[in-house]
């Protein structure tokens, strides 16, 4: 064990520092300022005037060196006379120095700074003190008066172990304000803090419980089953759940056996809106709220519009095929049939639902909409948007004027599911088209769809058979089973001229008719199946040596995709594997920057995980490390990486959301196409139907030239027999009701 240091000083400069208040930072001895030692902890909040205490111990790292690790720190405690002298001659008195304090020490004795701190005016008594200096000393002493409430708080999170982040991110958001700060703590702090992403919510309860909230009150269990139900529906994919399993959980979390105390904490949920029962389900009042929303505005804007000529529709859809044909030198284009339905059904309707797997020509069918849209409109107000960066990119590439752009860039993201663009802001554009519908979860829909009261047409548009979203809800799935919606599901394959075995291969996992044999005579397809893992991890890097020099110009030649990241042959194994064997960077230490158990070099392929609207990034971004600064002392400064283009600077912090992206998995790979994929099959050590026929199909729907498919054989044949458990959601239940009660 580390043994326990105690020092006293002032922390004069900061380092590094993450959203969760952890930071390295330079420090100061009170004895001699410039005396320093390198410090890191929880300690961003510590300010720069003040005389701290931190207790820790050293740690020697290889490359940023020696450095004290802060466990605890305080405002120092100020008792002799040298340290009242120290004390009056530092950093939080700028100008007194030495002199000028023992001035005052000497005349008001050993405890002066317990009587300034009573009586400031004290110091217009005090004979040979210079009247320049006692503004000053007023001004430090009224902060250092100021700074005792929040230290005694500090110290409290200290001592009971709670994160000293949630402290902080109340600190910046009520001006340090230590009587609001501990009534919120202490008044109904759950309630409070439940959707601000302040920290976990275990670390909330941890707080709320210190200060005084009943580990049994029916407040308590009130929220945590409201945690436990929303983690359920993230798990899940189902948008409720039910007493038995809730009760279930909350006896296991609580070690609560008294049912009638249950009963209790639910019911004061459902009082106070924070689940809502009905039909024996259980919603949180997220879940609820959202399917409400989503089926009250569909059912508004599943009205026909002013019936449009049919000729004349037919007649500019002539005009369309002749502009296409032209744009992508296409000898006498047609739209096919349902794609020429499809565009009538959206002349007449305000809302229009089109589904349809791999090559069935959805992107050309958006450009013949936009088309139809502005000869019949007179206006380009239009605006295509995407779940994800990389699926806005793809339809870029090919629809240059489609402007295509992420929901949440069209919503104005600040945050993470919270937009400017709102029921009360709407959207302003005439027609708004959302492309790789099947990825949108319930929350993201309902903020959407609800921002649409200005806009005349909407569209849907998605592949139903592809990976259900990452949250809750099947909106896409279910808006189709609908017959009362204005629908068309697309289903001509319009071969290729490199032949269409990808395409074939597709269907065939779809339909569960694949046999082994077509995939040795399917053009575009290879397979290795191999159950020993070195032997696929070989071919792997030996396919991606093949292709480096085409991958490093261009991020989607070829993508290799995994079902996990743990494990021999998965994501995390694969990327350092390609990382260590390709990048030869790696080689340089000024050109690698080691975070955790993960290494990124300049020149590495790299995806962002989130959006991030000050960055002009979007979750699935991908790019390439361009340069990593250090700082003087070795720590890291910064990273210029380039995306979309365009040169990005990210700071430390950014990297919790960045992953390397050379192996990837199925679901960030949605929406993207590549021109060559290897997916790799690995064995599940957890969870035999994770790898299932929907899964397979949509990893192999991501390739446009080639895909190879290594690993196990037998899961791979057997995933595609596995057909995934529909997601329990009352989003048609729901709207047949409002329908009908709307006649």
């Amino acid at each position: 064990m580390n043994e326990l240091l105690t020092f006293r000083g002032y922390v004069v400069k900061y380092g590094f520092s993450n959203d969760a208040g952890w930071g390295t930072g330079t420090f100061a001895s009170e004895d001699n300022l410039k005396q320093h030692m390198s410090i890191k902890g929880s300690i961003t909040s510590m300010d720069k005037k003040t005389l701290y205490e931190i207790t820790g111990y050293f740690e020697e790292h290889p490359r940023y060196g020696k450095s004290f690790n802060v466990q605890t720190y305080r405002k120092a405690p100020i008792h002799s006379t040298k340290e009242q002298i120290k004390f009056l001659a530092g950093p939080a008195f700028p100008g007194v120095g030495e002199k000028t304090a023992e001035i005052i020490i000497n005349h008001l004795g050993d405890k002066a700074i317990t009587q300034l701190v009573k009586n400031i005016e004290l110091l217009n008594e005090i004979p040979g003190l210079n009247a320049i200096y006692i503004p000053i000393i007023k001004k430090g002493i009224e902060e250092n008066i100021r700074q005792e409430g929040q230290e005694r708080l500090r110290y409290i999170f200290f001592e009971n172990n709670l994160k000293t982040s949630i402290l902080d991110w109340m600190d910046n958001h009520f001006d340090q304000d230590n009587d609001i700060i501990e009534s919120i703590f202490s008044n109904s702090f759950l309630s409070f803090a439940k959707d601000k992403e302040i920290a976990s919510f275990e670390e909330l309860d941890k707080v709320a419980v210190y200060f005084g909230l009943e580990l049994h009150s029916p407040e308590r269990i009130a929220y945590w089953a409201w945690k436990l139900a929303d983690d359920f529906l993230f798990a899940s994919g189902d948008t409720y759940t039910n007493k038995d399993y809730l009760s279930r959980s909350l006896m296991r979390k609580l070690k609560i056996q008294d049912t009638e105390l249950l009963f209790e904490g639910i019911l004061y949920a459902k009082e106070k809106g924070i689940l809502k029962l009905t039909k024996n389900r259980i919603y949180t009042e997220e879940s609820w709220r959202e399917e409400q929303i989503i089926a009250d505005n569909i059912i508004k804007l599943n009205i026909p519009t002013k019936n449009a000529n049919k000729e004349g529709i037919s007649w500019e859809i002539n005009q369309i095929e002749e502009e296409i044909a032209y744009e992508n030198k296409i000898k006498d284009f047609k739209f096919d049939e349902k794609q020429r339905e499809a565009l009538e059904l959206f002349a007449n309707n305000k809302l229009s639902i089109i589904t349809g797997g791999p090559g069935t020509g959805k992107t050309t069918l958006i450009k013949g909409i936009v088309k139809l849209f502005n000869r019949m409109s007179g206006t380009e107000d239009y605006a295509i948007a995407t779940p994800t960066g990389r699926a806005a990119a793809r339809i870029r590439e090919t629809y240059k004027k489609s402007y295509a752009t992420t929901i949440h860039k069209l919503l104005e993201a600040k945050e993470l599911n919270k937009f400017q663009i709102t029921q009360n802001n709407p959207l302003n554009q005439k027609l708004v088209i959302l492309d790789e519908c099947s990825m949108i979860d319930n929350k993201l829909f309902a903020s959407f769809i609800q921002s649409c009261d200005r806009v005349r047409k909407v569209v849907l548009v998605g592949d139903a058979n592809q990976l259900p979203s990452v949250g809750y809800g099947n909106t896409f799935a279910d808006l189709l089973e609908l017959d009362f919606l204005k629908t068309i599901k697309l289903d001509t394959v319009h071969r290729q001229k490199n032949g269409n075995g990808i395409v074939d291969l597709a269907y065939k996992v779809l339909n569960e008719t694949l046999e082994i044999s077509d995939l040795e005579t399917m053009s575009n397809v290879e397979i290795n199946f191999d159950y020993n893992n070195q032997n696929t991890m070989n071919k792997v890097t030996e396919i991606v040596g093949q292709h480096w020099d085409d991958l490093e110009k261009r991020a989607n030649h070829l993508q290799v995709i995994c079902p996990m990241y743990g494990g021999g042959l998965g994501i995390d194994e694969i990327n350092a594997q390609i990382q260590n064997e390709f990048n030869e960077n790696v080689k340089d230490k000024k050109k690698v920057y080691d975070r955790g158990d993960y290494r990124f070099v300049v020149e590495d392929k790299i995806m962002f995980l989130k959006n991030d609207t000050d960055l002009d990034l979007a979750n699935g971004d991908v790019g390439k490390i361009i340069k990593i600064n250090y700082d003087a002392i070795g720590r890291l400064k910064d990273v210029l990486t380039e995306f979309n283009d365009k040169e990005i600077l990210l700071q430390p912090k950014n990297f919790s959301d960045v992953k390397l992206s050379y192996a990837t998995s199925v679901h960030k790979t949605q929406g993207s196409e590549y021109n060559n994929v290897l997916l790799v099959i690995d064995s599940p050590k957890f969870n035999s139907g994770f790898i299932n026929k929907t899964l397979i199909y949509t990893a192999v729907t991501r390739a446009k030239d080639k895909i190879v498919i290594l690993g196990d054989s037998d899961l791979f044949f057997n995933a595609i027999k596995i057909t995934p458990p529909r997601r329990n959601t009352t989003l048609i239940e729901t709207m047949l009701e409002k329908r009908e009660i709307n006649g």
